[in-house]
C-alpha cells in the first residue's frame, strides 16, 4: 500500500437535515398507554353504569318491597279487625247459648189463657187457677176496676168457695193483697208443695188484663204448707 492510499481520506456522507427516527419507534409506547387509559375508562364508564342500573334495581326493588309490606300491613290489620269481630260475635252467642239453655232448664211459660185476651170480673164471680208444684208463680195484671188477690190452701179456697166467696169462712193464715187495678207479685209457696191456687176478686164489673207466668224452680225441701204439714 502507497503512502498516498494509506493518507487518503475517508469521505462520510454528509449528515442528513431534519432526520427523525421512525414513527413507529418513536409512537409506540404512547398508543399503549392511551389504549390502557381508554380501557381503564371504559371499565370505570361500564363499572359505573352497572352500579346505577343496580342501584335503580335495588331501588325499585325496595319499592315493590314497601308497597308488598303495606299491602300485608292492610291485609294483617283488616283480618285482626275481622277476627275481633268474631270474637265479640263469639262472647254474644255463647252468652245466648246460656241464657237459652238457662231458659230451657228454668223455663218461664204464660199460664192464663182461658180468656185469650182481656177478661171480665164480676161482684159474684172470681177468677181462679191452680199454682203448679216446683213452680215459681209470678202473678201481673191491669184492670178498670180495684182486684184483691189471694193465695189460699186448697182446703182453704173450698172454705172460700162454699161461703159465697167470702173471707170470713176461710181459717188459718193465707196471703191477702189489697184492691188494686194494676198488680204484680211472685209467690215462692208452691216451689215446694203441690197445695195452692189463686184468686182474683172483685166488687164492681169491670175487665181485667191478666199476664200470669210460672217459673220452673224447683226447691231443694218442702216449702209453704208442705214443710209445715210434711
Amino acid at each position: 500500500m502507497s503512502e498516498q492510499d494509506y493518507f487518503d481520506p475517508v469521505h462520510l456522507a454528509p449528515p442528513v437535515v431534519g432526520y427523525m427516527a421512525p414513527a413507529a419507534a418513536r409512537r409506540g409506547p404512547g398508543l399503549r398507554a392511551w389504549a390502557l387509559v381508554a380501557l381503564i375508562m371504559t371499565c370505570a364508564f361500564a363499572l359505573l353504569g352497572y352500579l346505577a342500573w343496580d342501584d335503580s334495581r335495588t331501588h325499585q326493588r325496595t319499592t315493590q318491597e314497601a308497597h308488598r309490606a303495606d299491602n300485608l300491613t292492610r291485609q294483617v290489620s283488616a283480618l285482626t279487625a275481622e277476627a275481633s269481630q268474631l270474637n265479640a260475635e263469639l262472647t254474644a252467642l255463647r252468652d245466648d247459648n246460656g241464657r237459652l239453655r238457662n231458659q230451657a232448664n228454668n223455663p218461664t211459660l204464660p199460664m192464663w189463657n182461658s180468656c185469650g185476651g182481656p177478661c171480665t170480673i164480676a161482684p159474684n164471680s172470681v177468677r181462679v187457677g191452680s199454682v203448679p208444684d216446683t213452680f215459681q208463680l209470678q202473678i201481673n195484671f191491669t184492670a178498670d176496676v180495684p182486684v184483691r188477690t189471694y193465695i189460699f190452701t186448697f182446703r182453704q179456697w173450698a172454705q172460700f168457695d162454699q161461703c159465697g166467696f167470702a173471707v170470713r169462712c176461710v181459717t188459718g193464715s193465707y196471703r191477702a193483697f189489697d184492691a188494686a187495678t194494676s198488680f204484680s207479685q211472685t209467690v215462692d209457696e208452691a216451689e215446694g208443695c203441690s197445695a195452692y191456687v189463686w184468686v182474683l176478686q172483685s166488687d164492681r164489673q169491670g175487665t181485667i188484663k191478666p199476664d200470669v207466668r210460672v217459673h220452673y224452680k224447683p226447691a231443694s225441701q218442702p216449702t209453704g204448707i208442705c214443710a209445715v204439714n210434711p
